[in-house]
């Protein structure tokens, strides 16, 4: 038989008081007195815990937030406003004088120290930060970036480097657009970019999104339109850049736009030079000038060579004339047809998602991360460049060049130039289709090489 003695007796009488009978007892304790031998009440005691549980939890706050404000005082070691960033590239940035009439305040607007060095003029100069504030409105702001990535180490910000980030947040804040106080903290003003170029990538579209002052706004009949201020801010900005740094455009976006968050896919284009496809006896004629006995060592025997790889080999026995021979042969070089069907197949095996450990570095086939989605991944006609004029009058060589365009949702560190080494190699007929697949299966490790950086660039980032 089952034991039903667990079921509720309705002829024994509960010992428990009904919660309304609890409540009205405790009610009537706390009126007459206290009811614990410390002289306190249940009811005193819990609104004491209570007030001690809510004071520690105020002086852990306080810890946090001084913990946090130790760390944002010290501006991010790759912006010019870090006194290291200063001293290597010879940078002077003056800080904003304190205005007295505003209680010891900083005055948010740059316009001061601009007027100061004498970089602009004294129209729209805000004399408190009221003033400033109601004068300048912060708008949520994006602009479109075009540069040559040769003399940077790439465009994200980073400690005691020259990026591209760093230039632009120097222009904008001697523009007036950042203010100083936010000037070395990207996070202030919600810095965002649509794609991080590696080092020596240059860009034909990138976009960037942040927080900025709107330097031309006025009131009544003389005021600007919102076009002609981002005209204004626009031309004022590229003032202070550098010559191989331009913004073409500045547009004013909804407040949650984030340029990396918001981008659906982006595309890059790599400009492939022909003469990447010659054969192992087209670059040994190329340099026919040089001592045999260099090129016909060991090294160079067991495998076939790319004009790069002989150019370092024989790097001692090149003069100026074996190097003008050489680059005159190598320029003359046309793709064939079948060495262009041959890139585009090799292409073709990325598409897709596969796991690119093998063509970045420091991560393994089973991280996540690895995995990528690339949407196309072609090449395009071949064009002909007309050569550049010496500084002699000469004109130089024609040149072939094979522009390859990749659309994907994101790229790992050095993908895109190791996979386009690696199509290269398989034009040459260097490497095979199956191995191409083979790395990009997990389980395989292979080392790939890096074509150069001077070939890519940032083609455009899509916003659907």
């Amino acid at each position: 038989k089952k034991d039903k003695s667990w079921k509720f007796n309705r002829n024994q009488k509960s010992k428990k008081k009904p919660w309304y009978r609890n409540r009205g007892e405790k009610r009537q304790k706390t009126e007459n007195g206290a009811d614990n031998d410390d002289g306190t009440s249940d009811c005193d005691q819990e609104k004491q815990n209570g007030k001690d549980l809510n004071r520690k939890g105020k002086a852990k706050n306080e810890r946090k937030k001084e913990d946090f404000g130790s760390r944002e005082q010290t501006p991010h070691e790759g912006s010019f406003a870090h006194e290291n960033m200063q001293k290597i590239f010879r940078i002077t940035i003056e800080k904003p004088e304190e205005d007295k009439n505003s209680c010891g305040t900083n005055i948010s607007s740059v316009e001061h120290v601009e007027e100061k060095q004498g970089i602009c003029s004294n129209e729209g100069v805000a004399t408190n930060t009221e003033e400033a504030a109601t004068k300048f409105p912060k708008r949520k702001l994006a602009i479109l970036v075009s540069f040559l990535g040769t003399k940077y180490s790439g465009f994200q910000i980073n400690a005691e480097k020259n990026t591209l980030q760093a230039q632009l947040e120097l222009a904008l804040q001697r523009a007036g657009i950042i203010n100083f106080a936010n000037f070395g903290y990207p996070s202030k003003y919600s810095w965002s970019s649509s794609a991080r170029t590696d080092k020596g990538v240059h860009a034909a579209a990138q976009v960037c999104s942040f927080k900025g002052h709107m330097i031309f706004h006025t009131d009544g009949e003389d005021a600007m339109t919102t076009g002609d201020q981002l005209d204004a801010m626009r031309t004022k900005v590229n003032e202070h850049l550098p010559d191989d740094i331009r913004i073409i455009d500045i547009e004013r976006v909804t407040r949650n736009f984030c340029a990396r968050t918001n981008r659906d896919k982006v595309r890059y284009q790599y400009m492939v030079p022909s003469f990447m496809l010659c054969s192992k006896e087209e670059v040994r004629k190329a340099f026919s000038s040089v001592d045999g006995s260099v090129l016909e060592t060991k090294k160079t025997v067991e495998k076939n060579m790319t004009p790069m790889e002989a150019s370092n080999i024989v790097q001692e026995n090149i003069t100026q004339e074996v190097l003008q021979n050489a680059r005159s042969a190598l320029y003359n070089h046309r793709v064939t047809p079948h060495q262009l069907e041959c890139l585009r197949e090799g292409l073709k095996l990325f598409q897709g998602t596969h796991p690119f450990h093998n063509y970045t570095r420091r991560i393994g086939g089973k991280d996540a991360s690895a995995m990528r989605y690339i949407l196309s991944f072609e090449a395009l006609d071949p064009v002909v460049l007309p050569g550049k004029l010496n500084n002699d009058g000469t004109k130089q060589q024609d040149m072939e060049w094979i522009p390859v365009q990749i659309v994907g949702q994101s790229f790992l560190l050095n993908q895109i130039r190791k996979m386009i080494s690696a199509a290269v190699d398989l034009g040459r007929e260097v490497v095979s289709d199956d191995q191409i697949r083979q790395s990009l299966k997990k389980e395989v490790r292979m080392k790939v090489n890096v074509a150069p950086a001077q070939g890519l660039f940032l083609d455009r980032s899509y916003f659907d």
